[in-house]
């Protein structure tokens, strides 16, 4: 019974290690995670371990397991991607709130700059974002692809070097709390509105209302992920009082 209960203790915590690998790793729908025995030499457990790791990864939808291929990162279904933003806040509590509130506090000034700054050619860059984003509304990886665009040719037309590396690192870690934010009813589609205002600020040169629909468009992003979280939360605990 002990040596079962250490294994599960294992278990969880190699699938936690697997799903940072992947999120920190930045791995995208279709790529491999390395092969079992490179991760049994990562993470410090047996070829059992890993594998039992890997099928409770797979449970979540989260990779699937392919012959010949190993395990394949999956394409990021709602209910995989809130799952997966589940078990990275509890491998980093702190991490995802501290990286949305740094967007508070950079990206605000960068739609600030970006409005004083950008030219013909940058903004019909992001408007083409906007409208990939249109396109893509009901296909939630399409859609944050654009999203991501967006914001890093925001940053680039603020013409300040220091902000761009600062945010460019950033953009891959929130990937997947966009994709959170993207899945949620009706969130995409106001999502959308917003970039269309912050790139109307852009165009007329409103440095002020950029920064202030920046800032709002922020403050319901975070508001949508802790929804999601929440309501993940909430199905988790129905399951296991079923």
């Amino acid at each position: 019974m002990k040596d079962r209960v250490q294994r599960t203790r294992l278990r969880d915590r190699a699938a936690e290690q697997l799903l940072d690998m992947v999120i920190s790793g930045g791995l995208r729908p279709g790529e491999r995670l390395p092969p079992e025995r490179e991760l049994c030499e990562r993470l410090g457990v047996s070829r059992t371990v890993v594998r039992e790791a890997l099928n409770l990864v797979e449970a979540r939808g989260l990779v699937s397991i392919e012959h010949g291929r190993g395990a394949v990162v999956s394409g990021g279904e709602p209910k995989a991607v809130r799952d997966t933003l589940g078990l990275l806040l509890r491998v980093q509590p702190k991490t995802l709130w501290e990286l949305l509130e740094m967007r508070g506090i950079l990206e605000v000034e960068v739609a600030g700059l970006a409005a004083g700054r950008a030219g013909p050619g940058d903004v019909e860059d992001m408007r083409i974002q906007v409208e990939r984003m249109r396109s893509s509304i009901d296909s939630p990886e399409g859609y944050v692809d654009a999203d991501v665009e967006f914001h890093a040719l925001l940053a680039r037309a603020a013409r300040n070097g220091v902000l761009l590396t600062m945010l460019e690192p950033v953009v891959d870690l929130l990937r997947a709390s966009r994709r959170v934010s993207a899945a949620r009813p009706g969130n995409a589609q106001r999502a959308l509105l917003e970039h269309e205002r912050i790139l109307d600020c852009v165009r007329s040169g409103d440095a002020e209302e950029a920064r202030r629909e920046m800032r709002a468009h922020l403050a319901n992003t975070a508001r949508d992920i802790e929804a999601a979280i929440r309501e993940g939360m909430l199905e988790s605990g129905e399951k296991e009082s079923t």
